[in-house]
C-alpha cells in the first residue's frame, strides 16, 4: 500500500491558475441549492463519481472542513479553502498516495433561473518525480477523461432523483 505523504499547501485560487489547470462545465437540471446538497452527500460521490468519501469533520461544513477519500487504490486527505453554502466548495489535497506535490478543485454553483444551474469544476495539480512533465500530461488526460464522464453520471443522478430537492 502506497504511503500518504505531505503535499504543498495551496491557496483558494490554485484550482483556476495553478500548473495543468483545467476546468469542466456542466448544465444541471436541479436548482444550485440541491446541486450543493448532492455534493455535500458523502454516498452521492461514489454514485457520480466512483470515489469513496469520508467527511472527518462535523457538521455545520464550511472553511477548515476535512475528509478523505478513496480512489482507485489511492488514499487523499483534502481540506476545505472555501465553502459558500449553496454556491462554492474548494479544496487542496493535504496528504495523498498520489505522486502529486499539490493538487486543488474547486466547484462553482451559477444559478440559472429556479430549476437549473451550472457547474464549473476546476482543477490544477503538479506531478512529482523524474518524469513530472510526462506524467502530469498523461495524468491530466486520464482525470479530464474521467471528470467528463462524472459530470455526465452527476448530470443524470440529479435529474433522476428528487431526494435533494428542498
Amino acid at each position: 500500500m502506497p504511503k500518504l505523504h505531505d503535499l504543498r499547501p495551496v491557496d483558494v485560487d490554485y484550482a483556476t491558475t495553478g500548473p495543468n489547470q483545467n476546468t469542466l462545465r456542466e448544465r444541471i437540471s436541479k436548482p444550485a441549492d440541491a446541486l450543493f446538497r448532492c455534493l455535500e452527500d458523502a454516498a452521492a460521490w461514489k454514485e457520480w463519481l466512483g470515489i469513496d468519501v469520508e467527511w472527518t469533520s462535523e457538521r455545520p461544513f464550511g472553511v477548515g472542513t476535512t475528509r478523505t477519500v478513496k480512489a482507485s487504490g489511492q488514499t487523499i486527505d483534502e481540506y476545505f479553502l472555501a465553502w459558500e453554502e449553496g454556491r462554492r466548495m474548494c479544496f487542496r489535497f493535504d496528504r495523498s498516495t498520489m505522486p502529486v506535490t499539490a493538487f486543488a478543485e474547486d466547484y462553482v454553483i451559477t444559478p440559472l433561473g429556479d430549476k437549473a444551474c451550472e457547474l464549473a469544476w476546476s482543477t490544477a495539480f503538479e506531478m512529482r518525480g523524474p518524469a513530472a512533465a510526462v506524467t502530469a500530461k498523461v495524468f491530466g488526460a486520464g482525470f479530464a477523461f474521467n471528470s467528463k464522464r462524472g459530470l455526465t453520471k452527476l448530470s443524470e443522478l440529479m435529474a433522476s432523483t428528487d431526494r435533494y430537492d428542498a
